[in-house]
């Protein structure tokens, strides 16, 4: 089920603050494999029915069978376990953020860092996208979001860092 925030208050009044230009959108899909929060997650693309494809989710990936091409990023779940914790296992009930901004999985291009800005896509490690590979013989794929935090090139490896994820359905 979607959810849509499309307030915008400019008149600067005392109720004024970050969260009334929030544009952030999520939408409610079912995992179909284990997912973490900040997961970049794509759709079920070898589905045998066609409401299926949009269902499910697994975690995008340029190296799976089909590809799966990154299009929004786990922020909850709506379903617990027994003990009380968020259940983000097959089956479970995901909040995904499709438009806007949140916190996801980033790589650090290779230890070279990242900045501010710079166009993100899946790769090859599940649930992890990168800086956008222009030119070379390697599979393009299309921009899922734009990075809002600078990754340092210390060699950090996956982090998670502030993105903006780009509605691409």
């Amino acid at each position: 089920m979607a959810t849509n925030d499309l307030l915008q208050k400019l008149d600067g009044g005392a109720d004024f603050g970050v969260t009334t230009s929030n544009r952030r959108q999520t939408e409610v899909f079912i995992a179909k494999e284990a997912v973490a929060v900040g997961d970049w997650v794509a759709f079920d693309l070898a589905a045998a029915q066609d409401g299926d494809v949009t269902l499910g989710i697994f975690k995008a990936d340029s190296n799976s069978t089909p590809i799966r091409p990154a299009f929004g990023v786990v922020v909850a779940s709506l379903d617990t376990t027994l003990a009380g914790a968020a259940d983000l296992t097959a089956g479970a009930r995901i909040e995904v953020c499709i438009r806007g901004v949140c916190n996801a999985k980033v790589g650090d291009n290779g230890g070279a860092g990242n900045a501010i800005g710079t166009q993100l896509q899946t790769t090859t490690t599940a649930g992890v996208v990168d800086a956008v590979v222009v030119g070379g013989s390697s599979v393009q794929f299309p921009a899922c979001g734009t990075l809002a935090e600078t990754i340092p090139g210390t060699g950090v490896g996956i982090t998670i860092k502030r993105v903006v994820v780009h509605k691409s359905f």
